[in-house]
């Protein structure tokens, strides 16, 4: 009897079927990879939040299904921009309707930020545990990690409510041991609830958000015990200059 298809060969020669990009190409998009989010649901699964692990590689498999058909996508236009342009356009539309189908059969609204909103819940609930725990340093650094290095983008996301109602007010009732990580795991997610109450209405308020979560960014990484903003030269330049160089310590 022949194998049983893996989900990535599946995909694969879907992928093939509406672009005709040879098989090993469409096999090579789909290839299987840890990235940040299946990293921090092991760290979540490790401390016992079976349930936000489970859900978060759930929107993660969503996330890369509809990334692989933008990318298939973008690959057909790059071998045949000037030679089919006619096609390309065909074969683009069609890859973002199977993306976007991918993403509407879970639930997540058209080109929003509803996958990423929901990684930033479970960073929240990562934060969360790591401040009650006297060294949850593996915890903070998993959930630093999803953390885009670019303070405008995260201050969409963590505004944006994900499918299902989330609350950022647990944030208020956190306590724990005094240690340094666990304080500043607690600031850090703090900061986020924070950020995600300020109300999508302008550019004053977008701003807000993003300084606020540049905060969330440099507490998770005293939380992780890495040096604040390492390697993330965005939130070091808002910083200093949409900030002027302060760092909440609420």
């Amino acid at each position: 009897m022949p194998k049983k298809q893996t989900r990535a060969q599946g995909l694969a020669r879907q992928i093939q079927a509406v672009t005709g990009l040879p098989y090993t190409l469409c096999l090579k998009l789909c290839e299987p990879y840890e990235d940040s989010s299946a990293r921090l649901a092991r760290e979540l699964r490790a401390v016992g939040l079976t349930e936000a692990a489970d859900h978060l590689l759930a929107v993660e498999a969503v996330a890369t299904e509809a990334s692989t058909w933008f990318e298939a996508g973008g690959e057909f236009e790059q071998r045949y921009y000037y030679t089919d342009n006619a096609r390309v356009q065909e074969v683009s539309r069609a890859c973002s309707d199977a993306a976007e189908a991918v993403l509407g059969r879970a639930g997540f609204e058209r080109l929003s930020w509803d996958t990423n909103a929901e990684v930033y819940h479970a960073a929240f609930l990562a934060l969360s545990k790591a401040g009650t725990m006297p060294d949850g340093r593996a915890l903070a650094r998993a959930a630093l990690d999803v953390f885009a290095d670019d303070p405008e983008w995260c201050s969409d996301v963590v505004r944006f409510p994900g499918r299902d109602p989330f609350t950022y007010e647990t944030a208020a009732e956190l306590t724990g041991p005094d240690t340094a990580t666990a304080v500043a795991a607690r600031k850090a997610a703090r900061a986020m609830a924070r950020a995600a109450a300020v109300r999508f209405s302008g550019d004053e308020e977008w701003m807000e958000a993003a300084g606020i979560m540049v905060e969330a960014i440099w507490h998770a990484g005293v939380a992780a015990g890495l040096p604040p903003l390492q390697g993330r030269p965005n939130c070091r330049d808002h910083l200093r200059y949409n900030m002027e160089g302060e760092i909440s310590e609420r």
